[in-house]
């Protein structure tokens, strides 16, 4: 709207003005070059710095989100200040930017004043000769002088709307990169895997710009096995699993599901021989009923009913006003971290994978609400494959092998018993996790990431603590 009135503006203006002698609205056109080359200079240079603003304050941003959504680990392991230090040194590069940003629009309006300052000249210099010579009169001439300056305003604002241009297209920029990620392509007649095995081959990985988080990481497991990974933070267990679920991609070495590469299955064959549920869960709005079918649109509601039991879901959602047509999400019912826990593993259920990856899934429900999802998991994995992320070691216990990683690198594996008796690293984590609370934490150098279990629970139930990969990004 201000755009097409500020322009219909400009042109009714100029129209005004020929109308009363063409020679004025020549005069004030003479304007036009400098506001031009004025607009094209800030273009120029400020979509640049609307680009670093913007990837500096979603860096910002980031950092925020970080801190916040695991402040109790935070707390617990006294990274405020480094949490603070990274949110400032954010912040002052998005400061500097905004002002960078602030100094680019002045520099850009004084043009703009150089060239009203021209163009009104330009109609006084015209006016002043044509009323010498006696072809139009003084009220003539004035009335060219007030249309020009009039013009001041929807010039200004015209202009000032490819401002407003740059910096939504900064923004609008980064969510169509997003979309416009290379994907690679599906393949139309997708292999088979001949079981549930998984083979893990030489398989590294690294961020852009740096350390590798796994370096030549070689597994084997057997069709229905259940794998624990287990390790303190940083030692690459999400990575690790999040590769084989096939988020992320190695940068060397293979990953195969029974004898075919991940890579060959595509992501739509992929998705329906693994899944992964994470600690990270989304209610999506809608009915219930309709969250858990995203999984499985055919699924019909005595199948719904099922899978909310084995999930231990249906007490609680039988007691909701319209049951699994009631709706959740933004504007509707809100449930907790276990609801939400249960419903992501409700949805494996219904999708069926021989395949599933729990990466930390119990980690964010508390003590209570940690049996109440270890049970339903325990109904998810159930003749299937499984690696499980075990942030608590009962998990660890229950598995057919627990593996120890550390650097990225595997350091022991084995079962659970066997593995307590050789007095090893993950020995050493047992003994702490499972010690009854004396009131203090474990050396930060022995462990990092697993707390005592309270003083009410002497037994090894779990320790009520929030994962701490939030905290920093991911291994």
């Amino acid at each position: 709207p201000v755009f097409t009135t500020a322009l219909s503006t400009i042109v009714l203006t100029l129209i005004g003005m020929g109308t009363l002698d063409w020679r004025f609205a020549l005069a004030a056109l003479v304007a036009a070059p400098i506001q031009i080359g004025a607009l094209r200079w800030y273009l120029r240079r400020s979509a640049p710095v609307y680009r670093a603003e913007r990837i500096a304050e979603g860096q910002r941003a980031q950092r925020l989100l970080d801190a916040l959504g695991a402040v109790d680990t935070v707390t617990a392991l006294r990274l405020g200040p480094a949490h603070l230090d990274a949110v400032a040194d954010r912040s002052h590069a998005s400061i500097h930017l905004s002002l960078t940003a602030t100094r680019l629009r002045t520099r850009f309006f004084g043009r703009l004043n150089a060239a009203e300052l021209v163009g009104l000249a330009s109609v006084l210099a015209v006016g002043f000769q044509l009323v010498r010579s006696g072809t139009v009169s003084i009220g003539e001439a004035t009335a060219a002088a007030l249309f020009f300056h009039r013009l001041f305003d929807p010039v200004g604002s015209l202009l000032a709307v490819f401002d407003q241009l740059q910096e939504a297209a900064a923004g609008l920029a980064r969510l169509v990169g997003v979309t416009l990620l290379p994907r690679a392509e599906e393949p139309t007649h997708p292999p088979t895997p001949h079981d549930a095995s998984v083979h893990v081959q030489h398989v590294s990985f690294a961020y852009p710009d740096g350390p590798d988080v796994l370096t030549g990481l070689d597994l084997w497991i057997a069709p229905g096995e259940r794998v624990a990974l287990v390790g303190t933070t940083g030692a690459g267990k999400s990575t690790a699993a999040t590769l084989i679920a096939g988020v992320r991609t190695p940068t060397a070495g293979t990953i195969r599901l029974g004898t075919v590469a991940l890579t060959d299955l595509g992501r739509t064959a992929g998705r329906r021989q693994i899944a992964i549920v994470t600690q990270e869960v989304h209610v999506f709005a809608g009915t219930l009923a309709d969250d858990l079918r995203l999984a499985r649109p055919d699924a019909d509601d005595a199948t719904i009913a099922r899978v909310l039991a084995a999930v231990g879901a249906d007490g609680w959602v039988g007691a909701l006003p319209e049951g699994p047509d009631t709706r959740i999400g933004a504007g509707g019912h809100t449930p907790t971290a276990t609801q939400a826990q249960q419903l992501a593993l409700a949805r494996v259920l219904l999708l069926d994978p021989p395949i599933v990856v729990l990466d930390e899934a119990t980690a964010d429900a508390g003590s209570a609400g940690a049996r109440t999802l270890e049970a339903a998991a325990s109904a998810v994995l159930d003749g299937r494959t499984a690696i499980v992320v075990a942030h608590r070691l009962r998990q660890a216990a229950t598995a057919d092998r627990v593996i120890v990683l550390d650097h990225g690198r595997i350091v022991e594996q084995g079962r659970h018993d066997d593995l307590v008796a050789a007095g090893g690293r993950y020995a050493g984590l047992w003994q702490v996790w499972s010690a009854p609370a004396q009131g203090r934490a474990p050396a930060a150098g022995r462990v990092s990431e697993t707390l005592q279990a309270p003083a009410a629970d002497r037994t090894p139930t779990g320790p009520c603590s929030t994962s701490s990969s939030q905290t920093s990004p991911k291994q």
